[in-house]
């Protein structure tokens, strides 16, 4: 299984060499330390470019 992170509804795929820095990304966001956090994620084989902002649901699947 991939691990992956759901935002607004889709799905992106995350290597496995990056979950960990995700998890830890993600956790500082969740913890107020930043205000947003742009990510390059991949889904359905197309690399998007995304900014997160406080109060958008995620989930990150391992």
């Amino acid at each position: 299984m991939v691990p992956s992170l759901i935002f607004n509804g889709v799905t992106y795929d995350i290597s496995h060499t990056r979950f960990e820095a995700t998890r830890e990304l993600l956790a500082r966001f969740a913890e107020g330390h930043t205000t947003g956090v742009a990510m390059s994620l991949t889904h359905g084989g197309a690399r998007h470019h995304l900014y997160i902002t406080p109060g958008v649901p995620i989930t990150l699947v391992e």
